[in-house]
Order: structure tokens, then C-alpha cells, then sequence
């Protein structure tokens, strides 16, 4: 028997232990080649191809290529020690059968060689089977006008091949040193040498909560400080879940123990007794855990609320697709209303709607009620009579309003990202300033957001009644008198080369008078759904890793629960039992650091609702809920494989 042939009989004994390790790295490896192959795509570096976007995206995902090779040093240092030191007991018998350390370690190099040939190769495969979906994607996203076309860089193949091979290799040979410091007896005891009884500083212990909690607290309280507390925030609550895994819930666990009813109910005897043990063993895994979860949530959470943030920010503040404002009733110095209508595909769907305004601005100052962040113009309005505003909230879905003889309205455009309302009491009035008349409304409202979509220098709404609107209309002159018209196009999707160009047909000098929401909004969803999206590869990355270091944990331990199970067998516990024990341990492994990493997410996430000024809870559920689907499937996974391998030995 060769030494290869061992190795390949060991990999194919240990294939439960193997294949995370494999599945892992597979992937990995797959997302490396897909961003370098992206990155050395000659296409991709032309700005003529790709857009001043195409430059960022390219930028990023360099980051994230070093990003991936970090991590993936971290992933496979645990991954190999971890390994290694669960087969202490094979080395032994090895050395006892005449094999130097030297050739310990070029066994356990060969097999390591063996994986990380099959984990590239099958990596790079589906790395080419999955660009050309990742270059749609990225074409869709970045709205090119053709798709990119795939191309498979030798450049990039090569590089993965390189850094791979070097990054296993090179971690299996530093690792793989630690053997030759143990002697042969101390290999073939293994993880048969008794664990110390576990123990705790109770003082610690509530010391974590304490940390956790002052961190939560200075979050909440921090509002836009927090670019100078994060860091306190950060140390209070790593430090606080070390200490929560290593010494509070031993504690807990203890206490629990201690409870006589709690104790002695079913199995909670067995179960809690070896529960204690893997808390305080895997206190290090579990405290990593749940920090790679935090930061995979949180990271994927704020992209999310950002990209939605941005999108109802947009729509709050521009309600219609499309929008111009004439200077005088019977002016077109922009554009023709019917050109615009001519000039749009599918022209049946393009609801146009025409309001007549009224310039005016204010004596003093106005300070808005309804945004903490205050208004970007305090001086000027733009008035318009209730029933147009009506007629145009019933179009937008907006609550309709009655305003009274003398009474005003106001709608500012805010930044809260909420149709914010407050209504004043008799004494609050304002002073119009309209062509050198001051004309004096008494308040009654401000609500926040657009009725119609903010021009260049973001001038505010103010509604009158129909009867004063009219009678104020016949004191002013033409050129004090306004024209909006706004589009909204039911598929604007499809209209978006034709808006584009309707645009580059009018005049330079007042272009930007031509207000189109539909390609700010292009714009803003564009340079987020890549951040979005390249995001999503490195959370899904973070998640598999997180989820594998706790099946190598079961695994690597597995040897060491056979005996327990089996001694349990003969002191009469049933199958069934041994089971709810197993599910049990596993579904602490796996759910408590995610129980860490949600409390950590919602309150990192409240800090960012209060910054933004608006609830972000809805989208972080969403993340959150799609996350623990994950969670459960990878938990059942594991637990089933987990409890196959013990089925055959009880």
C-alpha cells in the first residue's frame, strides 16, 4: 500500500468532513474568477462600453478580489488546524507504523493538494458556466446599450489557478508544522484527554451583558455623532459577545443546571451537561460566528434600505415621470407639450397633466416644520389652486385636503423620506411677497414631500383656495404666471431612449429646466444595484463560510460525541433520544450566534433609521427573513448528516 493510495482512502472515510471544506472553497474560487474575469475583460476598461460606471464597478470589485483572498486565508488557516488537530489520533498511529513527521506533513500535503486541485477546478468550471449570467446581470444593471459579450481570460484563469494553489498549499504547510510539536502518546490519546471542568467569572459574565448593552444604548443615542462613537460602539459590543460566549453563557447554562426543575425534566440532564462543555470549547467559533453574521446582515441590510431610501426619496419628491415649467401661461420656450406626447412610445399611456401656477415668495424666511433637515429654498413658492391639487393627489394616491377662504397650504420638499404633517394653530400666518404686493394666508398645513416634482432650485408648494387663487390670479401680471406639465408613462421603462433624446433636443440654456425622473431615477438605481448586487456575492460568500465553520465544528468533534452517544446507548438511552440531544446541540450552534447577529443588525440599523430620519425595520425583516431560510436549510443539513454518522455507531 502506497502512500497515495492512504490518502485517497482516507479522503473518501472522511468525505463527511471533506465536503464542506470542498463546497466552500468551490465557491470561492468560483466568485474570484467571475470578478477577475469581469476585471480583465477588454471590454469592460472601455468607457465607450461600459460608462463612467463601468470604471467604479471595475474599481469595487478589485476591492473585493482582495476582499475574497483575505478572507479565504482566514476561512482555510481555521479550516486546516481545526482538521488536523480532529485526527491527533491518526497521526499517532502513522508515526507508530515507521512514518517521519517530514512525511506526516507531505501526507497531509498530498491530501490537501488533491482537494485543492478539485475545489479549483470545479470552481473555475462553474465560474465560466456562470459569467455569462454575471455579464447580463451587470449589463442589465448598468444599462448598456448591448450586452457584454463573455470572454474567457486566460489571464484570469491563471491568476486563480496561482493564488489558490498558493493560499491552500501555502496555510496547509505553515499549519501543518504544529504536528511535529506533540510526541507519539500524546497524538494517540487524541480528544481522549479529559476536559477540565468548565469555568466561569461571574463578574465577567455580567459584564458582557453590560458591554452589549452600553454599546446598543450608544447607538440608539448617537443620531449623526455616531462617525465619532462607532468605534467605542464597536469595541463595546465585540468585546461584550466574546465575553457573553466565554463566560456568560457558561454562567447561564450553570444557572440552569443548578434549577432543579429545569434540570431534571426529559433529557435537559444530558443535554445541558455536554452543552456547557461545547459552549466554553466553541466559544471562539461561536463569538466569529456571530460577528461574520452581524457584519454579512448589517452590510447586506444597509444596502438595501439605501437602495430603497433613495427610490421612495425620489418618488416622494418627483411624482411624474416628466415634468417642465413655462414662464408665462402661453409660453413653450422649452418645449412643445405636444411634441413631448409625439416624441414618447406607446403615447396611449402617457397621463399629461397641466397646472397653472403662481410665483410668489416670502417676506421672511421660511423654516419648514415637517423636515428636521429644513428645506433647501426658504424663500420661494410656487401657488396653486386646491382643485388641481386635489386632482393630482387622487392621481398620485395622496390624501385630498379642503382649504378655506384665507386659509394655506404648504407641501416642501424634505429629505425624511415620509410625508411628514403638521397643522398650525390660528396665530401662525404668511406674508407673500407677489410682484411687490405682500398678501397676508392664514396657515393651516404643511405637508412633506412633492405634489409636483422639484425644479433645479427645489421651490416649494402653496395651495389656496379656488375663490383666492382666482382673485389673486387677476392682480398679476403675465410674467408672474407659470405653467407646469407633467408626464407620468405607465411602461417608462420603455420610453427611456426616447425621453433621452426628446432631452438632447432641447436648448442647452434651459435643459435643465426639463425635469425627468425617470433618468435620476435610472441613474441612482443603477449605481446601487451594483453595489447591490456585487454585495450579495460577498454576503452569500460570508454566509457558506460562517455556516461551514460550524459544520467543520460538528465534525471535527464527532469522534469524540460517538463515544458519549454509545456510552449513553448502554446506560439505556433510546435512538429517538440520542436524537432531540443531537438537534438540540446543533440547533444552538447554528441559531444562537444568528440570535447575536439579529440583535446586533437591528440595533446597527436603528442607529442608521435615526441618521436617515425614517424607519428602515421593514427592509432589515426582509434581509433578515430571507437569512434565516438559509440558516434552517444549512441547520438541516448539517444536523441530518450529523446524525447519519451517529446512527451507525448507536
Amino acid at each position: 500500500m502506497t502512500l497515495y493510495s492512504i490518502i485517497l482512502k482516507n479522503i473518501k472515510g472522511n468525505l463527511n468532513k471533506f465536503i464542506m471544506y470542498y463546497l466552500s472553497n468551490v465557491f470561492v474560487v468560483m466568485v474570484f474568477f467571475i470578478f477577475a474575469n469581469f476585471i480583465l475583460n477588454p471590454n469592460v476598461k472601455s468607457i465607450k462600453t461600459m460608462g463612467q460606471m463601468g470604471a467604479v464597478t471595475t474599481e469595487v470589485m478589485y476591492g473585493c478580489e482582495i476582499i475574497i483572498l483575505i478572507f479565504t486565508l482566514v476561512f482555510t488557516k481555521y479550516s486546516v488546524s481545526s482538521f488536523l488537530k480532529s485526527r491527533e489520533k491518526e497521526f499517532g498511529l502513522l508515526s507508530m507504523f515507521g512514518l517521519t513527521k517530514k512525511e506526516i506533513r507531505r501526507y497531509v500535503m498530498a491530501e490537501n493538494l488533491i482537494v485543492a486541485l478539485l475545489s479549483i477546478l470545479t470552481g473555475l468550471l462553474l465560474g465560466i458556466l456562470f459569467s455569462k449570467l454575471f455579464f447580463m446581470a451587470v449589463s442589465v444593471i448598468l444599462h448598456l446599450n448591448s450586452e457584454l459579450p463573455l470572454l474567457i481570460s486566460i489571464k484570469a484563469v491563471v491568476l486563480t489557478v496561482i493564488c489558490f494553489l498558493i493560499l491552500f498549499q501555502g496555510t496547509e504547510a505553515v499549519v501543518s508544522f504544529k504536528i511535529k510539536s506533540n510526541n507519539i502518546i500524546e497524538l494517540l490519546k487524541g480528544e481522549r484527554k479529559a476536559d477540565p471542568i468548565p469555568r466561569f467569572s461571574k463578574k465577567k459574565a455580567i459584564g458582557a451583558i453590560i458591554l452589549i448593552v452600553a454599546g446598543y444604548v450608544l447607538a440608539v443615542v448617537s443620531y449623526q455623532i455616531i462617525i465619532f462613537t462607532m468605534f467605542i460602539i464597536l469595541g463595546l459590543t465585540v468585546w461584550g459577545t466574546y465575553l457573553l460566549y466565554s463566560q456568560f453563557s457558561v454562567y447561564f447554562a450553570s444557572k440552569l443546571q443548578s434549577n432543579k426543575k429545569v434540570f431534571y425534566r426529559g433529557i435537559n440532564m444530558i443535554t445541558l451537561a455536554q452543552i456547557i462543555y461545547k459552549l466554553r470549547d466553541n466559544a471562539k467559533i461561536l463569538f466569529t460566528v456571530s460577528i461574520l453574521s452581524a457584519v454579512t446582515l448589517t452590510a447586506s441590510a444597509s444596502v438595501y434600505s439605501f437602495q430603497k431610501t433613495i427610490e421612495k426619496e425620489m418618488f416622494l419628491n418627483y411624482p411624474q415621470d416628466i415634468s417642465f415649467i413655462e414662464n408665462g401661461e402661453f409660453s413653450h420656450e422649452i418645449i412643445s407639450p405636444a411634441k413631448v406626447k409625439d416624441s414618447l412610445k406607446n403615447s396611449d399611456n402617457v397621463v399629461e397633466n397641466k397646472v397653472l401656477l403662481i410665483k410668489a415668495s416670502v417676506n421672511e424666511t421660511f423654516k419648514t416644520s415637517v423636515s428636521k433637515y429644513g428645506s433647501k429654498n426658504e424663500k420661494d413658492f410656487y401657488i396653486m389652486k386646491s382643485s388641481d391639487y386635489n386632482r393630482l393627489a387622487s392621481e398620485e394616491g395622496k390624501d385630498l385636503i379642503d382649504v378655506e377662504k384665507n386659509e394655506a397650504v404648504i407641501r416642501s420638499y424634505n429629505f425624511d423620506i415620509k410625508e411628514n404633517e403638521k397643522s398650525f394653530d390660528d396665530n401662525n400666518y404668511i406674508n407673500l411677497n407677489i410682484n411687490g404686493k405682500n398678501i397676508k394666508y392664514k396657515l393651516k398645513q404643511e405637508i412633506g414631500g412633492g405634489i409636483i416634482n422639484e425644479d433645479k432650485e427645489s421651490t416649494n408648494t402653496l395651495i389656496l383656495n379656488d375663490k383666492d387663487f382666482k382673485k389673486l390670479k387677476e392682480n398679476v401680471k403675465s410674467n408672474g404666471l407659470s405653467v407646469y406639465y407633467g408626464y407620468n408613462v405607465k411602461y417608462f421603462e420603455k420610453s427611456e431612449k426616447s425621453i433621452k433624446k426628446l432631452k438632447l433636443e432641447i436648448l442647452k440654456d434651459v435643459r435643465d429646466r426639463f425635469i425627468v425622473r425617470t433618468l435620476r431615477y435610472s441613474k441612482s438605481m443603477q449605481a446601487m444595484a451594483v453595489f447591490f448586487f456585487i454585495g450579495t456575492f460577498i454576503s452569500v460568500l460570508f454566509f457558506i463560510a460562517t455556516g461551514s465553520i460550524l459544520y467543520f465544528k460538528l465534525f471535527n468533534e464527532i469522534q469524540k460525541d460517538r463515544r458519549e452517544f454509545v456510552a449513553l446507548k448502554k446506560l439505556g438511552v433510546s435512538i429517538e433520544e440520542v436524537r432531540k440531544i443531537i438537534s438540540r446541540q446543533c440547533f444552538i450552534m447554528f441559531f444562537l450566534p444568528f440570535v447575536i447577529a439579529f440583535l446586533h443588525t437591528a440595533f446597527a440599523i436603528k442607529a442608521l433609521s435615526n441618521i436617515l430620519g425614517t424607519s428602515l425595520s421593514g427592509y432589515l425583516m426582509l434581509i433578515v427573513g430571507i437569512y434565516l431560510v438559509l440558516q434552517t436549510v444549512y441547520f438541516n443539513f448539517a444536523r441530518y448528516m450529523y446524525t447519519k454518522q451517529i446512527n451507525n455507531w448507536v
